[in-house]
């Protein structure tokens, strides 16, 4: 019997039902995370009315001070606390409902949580004493305060605590379902996970050896350049950390909503895979006019951000083509009449 032709001991109608807690658990990560999104979301026209010579930040002393912190607040809410805190959430719940079962080792996963809310809190405070005016992207020479750098590095650190708790609880289910092929809506997440992990090594570089040292006064100065390396090392495979959450319910969820089967596994799961292989070592396109980085390297970097082209299209075919097949059974018929006839 191959792999592809057992099913998973769970497989059937039957669903897993959530526990109070967990529903509790996960549902913690998106509480503060809408909460994030919504305080972000708020500063934003206050940036664009800056534009216009609008100046509402006098109105708003001394809670926020200047366009910068407020661009800074909005930079790291919406792309750094709102998508960790969500995602982390998401793939807790796509884990435990994609296998059927709780979480293995669930106090790593809470540990993983409690170090993420410490973290945002411990960032928080210089950033609304106007101590981190450093945007979301904290080049050097603009420095902030070691607490600004410190919390961010733990979230990123409970981020890979709740990673590790997926990685158990996926090991655990294929300990109990030898040879079956894993679910889909908790191997993408997993793999995300995974992509999370390796990407950020470049961040926590940045902050354990320059950033946190500097700024307590323990090194001199830093080095700008290396610096933004570093950081774009993570940056880039940043957006496809927020984008493969996305992905997951487009070819997990979405085809079954439409009334419908997602049109090829196989494509989908390798569409994940080389995600996972080819997001991370795409940086260099953001410092394609630094003169620290080499010709060669930026023409490696610029192939290799081509080549993320072909999982994105293989995205498109697999699920448009998965929503036909629906609109299809549901009596759609024409070259593209069948769109009408999916449940809008």
């Amino acid at each position: 019997m191959t792999i592809t032709e057992r099913t998973p001991s769970t497989a059937g109608s039957r669903r897993y039902e959530l526990t109070q807690w967990e529903r509790r658990f996960i549902g913690g990560h998106v509480l503060i995370a809408i909460i994030a999104l919504g305080i972000g979301s708020l500063i934003g026209p206050l940036q664009a009315l800056e534009y216009p010579n609008v100046d509402l930040y006098q109105y708003l002393e001394p809670i926020l001070q200047s366009y910068y912190q407020g661009l800074t607040l909005h930079g790291v809410l919406n792309a750094l606390v709102w998508t960790t805190f969500f995602i982390v959430g998401f793939t807790t719940f796509t884990t435990i409902v994609g296998l059927r079962r709780p979480l293995s080792h669930p106090r790593i996963n809470l540990a993983g949580f409690i170090t993420m809310v410490v973290g945002l809190l411990l960032a928080a405070v210089p950033m609304l004493l106007d101590q981190a005016t450093v945007l979301y992207t904290f080049y050097p020479p603009l420095e902030a305060s070691w607490a600004f750098y410190t919390g961010l590095t733990l979230v990123v650190v409970g981020s890979w605590i709740s990673g590790l708790g997926f990685y158990l609880t996926l090991h655990a289910w294929r300990q109990e379902n030898r040879g079956v092929r894993s679910p889909f809506i908790a191997l993408g997440g997993v793999i995300n996970a995974a992509m999370w992990q390796i990407a950020t090594i470049g961040v926590a570089v940045e902050m354990l050896t320059m950033l946190i040292p500097w700024s307590l006064g323990l090194t001199d100065g830093t080095d700008p350049s290396l610096a933004r390396t570093y950081f774009w090392f993570t940056g880039h495979p940043l957006v496809y950390f927020w984008l493969l959450p996305a992905y997951v319910s487009w070819y997990g969820m979405l085809p079954k909503q439409a009334g419908g089967k997602l049109f090829s596994d196989s494509l989908a799961r390798l569409a994940f895979w080389m995600f996972l292989i080819v997001s991370v070592p795409v940086g260099f396109h953001h410092q394609f006019v630094d003169p620290g980085v080499t010709q060669v390297w930026k023409w490696i970097h610029a192939a290799l951000t081509y080549s993320v082209f072909f999982p994105s299209m293989i995205t498109a075919f697999t699920v448009i083509a998965s929503l036909e097949y629906a609109a299809r059974q549901r009596g759609g018929t024409g070259l593209i009449g069948w769109v009408r006839a999916l449940p809008w």
